[in-house]
């Protein structure tokens, strides 16, 4: 495609994408159950931060950017699923 053409295509970065809420859910728990991350709180901002493996923490920060209450999810999964060494 060249600079030209662009003009008739509608721009990716406008365009959003939506899916279902079951499915949506479900992503989200696959991603809190199958994490190392603890999230612990700074103490200079006194916010939540995501600590762990680098793609890890990359996904939890993008569910802290986007969605409500993870900290609760993380303390369920905590409480409901503890890790086993």
């Amino acid at each position: 495609m060249n600079e030209h053409e662009r003009e008739t295509y509608p721009d990716a970065f406008e365009t959003k994408l939506e899916i279902q809420a079951e499915l949506k859910q479900l992503i989200k728990e696959c991603i809190i159950s199958n994490t190392d991350v603890r999230i612990e709180t700074n103490d200079r901002e006194f916010k939540y931060e995501p600590k762990g493996q680098a793609l890890e923490v990359g996904l939890i920060q993008f569910l802290l950017d986007n969605e409500d209450d993870i900290q609760n999810n993380f303390i369920h999964r905590n409480i409901n699923a503890p890790k086993i060494a």
